[in-house]
């Protein structure tokens, strides 16, 4: 293909603009990262992103990771002993830990800032995000200091960011939506063009492969989107007697190479997959689902509120709040559109207040329209089988929700439980949709000239900025929290330990004891305990001081059985033989927190109140310690230190 000088030329100017925004996109973010997470990032080691629930947990898990051998390959041995977990399941990203360990195990120096060095993977996903924001915003011929703007703020505002709060540190990683977006934008303006598509194919599968290794609902999530926006792209070609089936060829072998290369081989990797439930809990569950209110409802952080929103809070898994500029730019859009009206009705002059929608054969159109009606559907899964209407006095069934059908097949669906996080393509479909109407709103009001309608495009602008930076001082203050895993938040722990006799003790059980993560089944006692927040973060601390395994456990979609047998020690009797055969002829360190036994702490027994067989093994804890003969090795206030010697 021969360009002319001119065409070169034009060429050069437009990568050169691009070059421009893509550094200072990246400089502004890295930035604004610095100053939102200055403790954080300048004092490694030092500070954790969450110190509880879901956070703190995944932390304990990566730390025990790094610090076993390589030799014992993908299970994490820092919990549910003697069993052991499989790293897919402690939700720390394999596609990051893995590499990781291995750094950490080549390189010793680095094995204190592991955690931190995940952390700074994790976070810089926002400059990442940026520069893939920068990219697909030019695509769609939105101006250059509107995609400035953007690129910066949407990545702070969109719903994975709030997961910074929780801990769902894999789930708040956006460039596993975008990266998958750009590359698909990319697909689709090649396939127009006529180019040759191949690499943008392998590309996009080898994203969606990888993602899902950082974390299985991106499989679903983004899977599901690029599923249904391949269908739609196909039927679209269909209808208008195009050629459509090598397309429909190469989207199906894109998706069923990504569930083979993701789903497939976690099937060969995880070798209890066979005793893991095919359904999951919590499906359906109302806090887990979408609510339509979220969309109007933001943080209490955000200082501009909209005019129109739930008096609720919205549950972290269906945030979606769409922000200050897209709410407040279609209120104003609105108001034009009607003044537009308006003037034609009275036969006045067309005013140009809005730019005229392109036809569907303008390119970005057709992909922003085929990016909305996919997310659709999974809009409509985030919402549930069932939707609640007049506060619950009536339900809505959704037989528009692809899932509800794909449950009466197969129970794995509910894998998906938390429906709320199907929501996110819906959010950056109409995000991105709206700024780049708002970019030809631009142009035609540049054209004009109409000064006030640029001014109200830039006043609109402006409230993305002030909601992103609402939005960093936010995780500013509620985040980075010191890293209770390490010293000094260590030295009171260290201090009721008192000694260090490595390869003494085989294991740490802490006394009240938890498991958390089985699925419960028909007819059977469910033995699921979940642990009170700072007694589960004590016993990380006696974990990290001791070097021992955790007796307890805080993980997802763990076999039933496991938890069956650790619960059962505390039975008159003690421990199964199934139990007591998996163990060796060391002792066991056992932790006691008094508090919650005599009533000053009745966290457990409230949580159990209701499941009288698992209340008695609780309240068989002091008993448990006397029927043993357990030596106290230490004491300090309600804490206690024992031996226990269980084959004796």
């Amino acid at each position: 293909m021969i360009f002319s000088v001119s065409e070169v030329l034009a060429r050069a100017r437009t990568h050169y603009r691009s070059a421009r925004l893509l550094l200072a996109g990246g400089v502004a973010q890295l930035l604004l990262l610095l100053l939102t997470y200055d403790k954080l990032l300048l004092h490694p080691g030092q500070y954790l992103i969450v110190d509880h629930y879901d956070g703190i947990k995944s932390y304990y898990s990566l730390a025990t990771f790094l610090r076993q051998p390589l030799r014992e390959g993908l299970l994490e041995h820092g919990q549910n002993y003697p069993f052991g977990e499989y790293i897919f399941y402690t939700d720390i990203a394999p596609l990051v830990s893995v590499p990781l360990h291995v750094l950490v195990r080549l390189v010793p120096a680095l094995a204190p800032y592991g955690i931190y060095l995940f952390d700074v993977f994790m976070l810089l996903g926002l400059v990442l995000s940026t520069l893939l924001l920068v990219s697909i915003l030019r695509r769609l011929a939105v101006p250059g200091w509107l995609t400035l703007v953007l690129s910066v703020a949407l990545p702070w505002l969109s719903p994975q960011a709030f997961r910074l709060k929780v801990g769902h540190l894999a789930l708040s990683y956006t460039p596993a939506m975008l990266l998958p977006l750009w590359l698909l934008q990319g697909l689709y303006g090649a396939w127009r063009a006529g180019r040759p598509t191949g690499r943008w194919w392998l590309g996009l599968g080898a994203a969606l492969v990888a993602e899902a290794w950082v974390h299985f609902y991106y499989l679903g999530v983004v899977g599901g989107w690029l599923g249904f926006f391949f269908l739609c792209w196909i039927g679209r070609e269909a209808l208008a007697r195009r050629p459509w089936r090598g397309l429909a060829g190469r989207a199906a072998a894109l998706l069923g190479s990504a569930v083979v290369l993701t789903f497939g081989v976690l099937q060969v990797l995880d070798k209890r997959h066979g005793d893991r439930p095919a359904g999951s809990g919590g499906y359906d569950w109302i806090e887990w689902k979408f609510q339509f209110g979220a969309l109007f409802r933001g943080g209490d952080f955000y200082k501009i509120r909209f005019f129109l929103e739930r008096t609720n809070e919205v549950p972290y898994e269906s945030t979606a709040y769409l922000g200050a500029f897209v709410l407040y730019g279609l209120v104003a859009v609105g108001v034009l559109a009607l003044v537009a009206r308006y003037q034609h009705r009275q036969g006045l002059p067309d005013p140009g207040l809005l730019p005229p929608l392109p036809g569907p054969t303008n390119a970005n159109r057709a992909f922003l329209s085929l990016l909305l009606a996919a997310a659709v559907p999974l809009a409509l899964a985030a919402l549930g089988e069932s939707i609640d209407v007049d506060n619950g006095n009536y339900s809505l069934h959704n037989y528009l929700n692809p899932f509800l059908w794909v449950h009466k097949v197969t129970d794995r669906i509910t894998q998906f439980r938390a429906l709320g996080r199907f929501i996110w393509p819906f959010w950056w479909a109409v995000v991105l949709g709206f700024a780049w109407y708002v970019g030809d709103a631009w142009r035609l009001a540049q054209a004009r000239p109409r000064r006030w309608l640029q001014g109200l495009w830039v006043g609109l602008a402006g409230l993305a900025v002030a909601d992103a930076l609402h939005a960093t001082h936010f995780y500013a203050t509620i985040t980075q929290r010191p890293n209770l895993l390490a010293p000094p938040a260590t030295e009171a722990v260290r201090a009721l330990v008192g000694w260090n006799e490595p390869g003494r003790y085989q294991a740490l059980l802490p006394l009240p004891f938890y498991h958390s993560g089985s699925e419960g089944k028909e007819g059977e006692i469910y033995y699921n305990v979940d642990p009170d927040d700072p007694h589960c973060n004590q016993t990380y601390q006696l974990g990290m001081v001791t070097g021992l395994p955790l007796m307890a456990h805080k993980a997802t979609r763990t076999p039933s059985y496991q938890a069956r047998e650790l619960m059962r020690m505390f039975q008159p009797g003690g421990p199964d033989q199934a139990l007591l055969q998996r163990l060796d002829n060391r002792p066991i360190l056992v932790y006691l927190d008094t508090t919650y036994y005599n009533g000053t702490n009745n966290m457990y027994r409230d949580e159990l109140k209701d499941r009288p067989e698992v209340l008695a093994l609780f309240n068989r804890g002091p008993d448990f310690i006397r029927e043993q003969h357990m030596r106290r090795l230490a004491h300090q206030g309600p804490y206690s230190l024992y031996e226990w010697q269980p084959k004796k």
